[in-house]
């Protein structure tokens, strides 16, 4: 056969030339270690006369057997036939080579490639990268529905221009086959396409040309690649490119949410395009319809669902997306407070049913690591006096997940009191961390003479408080940065409605909406909702969460779920439905810290 493009002959003169040098060192080398070998004295032997190795060590001292071992080198070495046999014993050099179909010119992925011992397949570009000794070698192609192709190659220091080009002959139909990512619409490179008996991998344009069979119109494949829900999709045998051979592949997870499709609550869970479905907790049908909810980790590894499954008393109980195992970790009677997601802690606000205002620890802010599955409390109210007489109390409000920490308000009241007395009491700004370390009240302000009013969370870090004296004089706080300052404001900033920003699992984005023309506008921005990207207009549609930080899940009349791409929609393209589902009338407004509760 023909030498393939890019072989060079074997009288190759950079070759020679590397060559030479290394018969020279050696040369050298040799010398060096004689004339360092004569400077040394030599030993007698002991016993009567001199052994066999004592006669070795003789020989090597001789100046000319050196010289002979020089001489050796260089006669080796100055043969073509002999020096690359020995040079690729110990060199070896990378080659490329691209494998091309003979009557198209398109590259052929997935063709086995063979060159002195080493054996790889091409890749979607139809390239093959091997390491080879110099020298001439035997290069080999092969794939099923291909006829074989051997030819020689030589390997050599020169490195060619470009890579070696092999055409290989088809013995079926060339049919292309295009995959596409299912959300972005965009061609997904790297999917290996499997199909009687043999196989492609799709290039960077998500375009695979495989070799077929004509015995049948159509055959049955399998396409699957890392970080996507594997296919299996039939495939029309023609050598046009046709719209029934295009298909999609949805990247990898799923999505857990609430149905009552069965009549019951449940928990069920879904791939991203909706298939897979499966109910993984199903209700008990003593659910309540309105305060149900489920809450998820902003990396989906989590939720909490929050439900009064015996009909009587609520009880939060976690459900690890990993092995979809559940565990009830409290279930105290109590009025729960769901707060939210900070990282892999569950923080919430319980009210005991069973214990007075006046009894200390009425209230208990608590966070569950769901991690280590331990349960931390956080906080709990005090209180001071008698019921009978005269009895302060304290209560938390205003929570928000800001800074990694749950920033709340602290104030104090009382019951059956005329003159209340609040000597060394404080109405406070408190942050605490959801491990419970660090806690610090971070503004202190006397209960009797000013009270904490309207909150907002302006920004996804950072949240104003107003607080009034007795005369109903205003002052207002900048919470941001684990830092109360004061701040000049109108009022009217309080009677703003402010988005909820979704933060994305890495807390490097944010996704929230705004309302134009009674329609959402969406948008996306940094972690502090700058750079704002606007992504959907005039829109019927509400941001739900995030999945990765490359797809956005927004909700349709609150009974319908969709992906996007986080880049947002490409002209004509719609939205990848993944379910319908039940949304309960309970709403968490401005909680971002994880999903499911929008």
């Amino acid at each position: 056969p023909d030498e393939p493009a890019g072989s060079a002959d074997i009288e190759d003169s950079e070759t020679d030339k590397a060559v030479d040098d290394i018969a020279a060192k050696e040369s050298d080398m040799v010398l060096a270690v004689e004339d360092a070998r004569n400077s040394k004295k030599g030993k007698p032997s002991k016993g009567g006369g001199p052994g066999w190795k004592a006669k070795l060590k003789d020989l090597f001292k001789n100046k000319w057997t050196w010289v002979g071992i020089a001489v050796l080198l260089l006669v080796v070495f100055a043969l073509p036939l002999t020096r690359y046999k020995i040079l690729g014993l110990l060199v070896k050099e990378p080659v490329t080579v691209t494998v091309l179909d003979s009557k198209t010119g398109t590259p052929v992925s997935s063709a086995q490639v063979t060159l002195a011992g080493d054996t790889v397949k091409t890749d979607g570009e139809g390239q093959a990268h091997l390491k080879a000794g110099l020298g001439r070698r035997t290069l080999t192609v092969s794939k099923q529905y291909y006829t074989d192709l051997s030819t020689s190659y030589f390997v050599g220091f020169k490195k060619p221009s470009q890579p070696t080009q092999l055409r290989i002959v088809a013995t079926g139909r060339l049919v292309p086959v295009t995959v596409l990512n299912s959300i972005t619409g965009k061609p997904l490179g790297g999917v290996d396409v499997d199909v009687k008996n043999t196989s492609a991998k799709t290039n960077s344009k998500g375009v695979a040309t495989i070799a077929l069979p004509t015995t049948a119109a159509t055959y049955s494949a399998k396409l699957s690649s890392n970080g996507y829900n594997p296919a299996t999709v039939t495939v029309q045998v023609t050598d046009q490119t046709v719209k029934a051979n295009s298909f999609n592949l949805t990247p990898s997870g799923q999505i857990y949410f609430l149905s009552n499709a069965s009549g019951t609550i449940d928990v069920v869970k879904s791939n991203l395009d909706g298939t897979g479905r499966k109910t993984i907790l199903a209700g008990t049908g003593h659910e309540d319809p309105n305060s149900t909810s489920l809450l998820a980790s902003r990396d989906w590894q989590f939720l909490v669902l929050d439900s009064k499954r015996d009909g009587t008393h609520e009880t939060l109980t976690l459900i690890d997306t990993s092995d979809d195992k559940t565990v009830s970790f409290d279930n105290t009677t109590s009025d729960f407070q769901l707060i939210g997601w900070s990282n892999h802690y569950f923080m919430y606000d319980l009210v005991k049913s069973n214990q007075q205002v006046w009894q200390p620890g009425n209230e208990v802010i608590k966070s569950y690591d769901a991690d280590n599955q331990q349960l931390n409390q956080l906080d709990q109210s005090q209180a001071q006096g008698d019921p009978s007489t005269a009895y302060y109390f304290q209560r938390f409000s205003n929570f928000y997940i800001v800074s990694g920490s749950l920033v709340y308000l602290t104030q104090w009241d009382t019951g059956n009191s005329i003159s209340p007395d609040y000597t060394g009491k404080s109405n406070t700004i408190r942050a605490v961390q959801p491990n419970g370390q660090n806690k610090k009240d971070y503004l202190s302000l006397s209960p009797s003479a000013s009270t904490f009013g309207e909150v907002a969370l302006y920004s996804p870090q950072a949240v104003y408080f107003s607080a009034f004296d007795t005369s109903s004089n205003p002052t207002y706080y900048d919470f941001e940065d684990l830092a109360a300052k004061p701040v000049k404001l109108d009022n009217s900033i309080f009677s703003q409605t402010y988005p909820t920003w979704l933060q994305s699992p890495s807390g490097n984005q944010t996704f929230w909406t705004e309302l134009r023309d009674g329609k959402n506008t969406l948008f996306t921005g940094n972690s502090s909702a700058g750079n704002k990207k606007q992504i959907a207009t005039n829109s019927d549609f509400t941001p739900y969460g995030w999945f990765s930080d490359n797809y956005l899940l927004v909700s349709k009349n609150s009974s319908e779920l969709y992906v996007i791409p986080a880049g947002g929609l490409s002209s004509g393209q719609q939205p990848l439905k993944i379910s319908n589902y039940y949304k309960p009338a309970r709403t968490f407004n401005g909680y971002g810290g994880g999903y499911g509760g929008q």
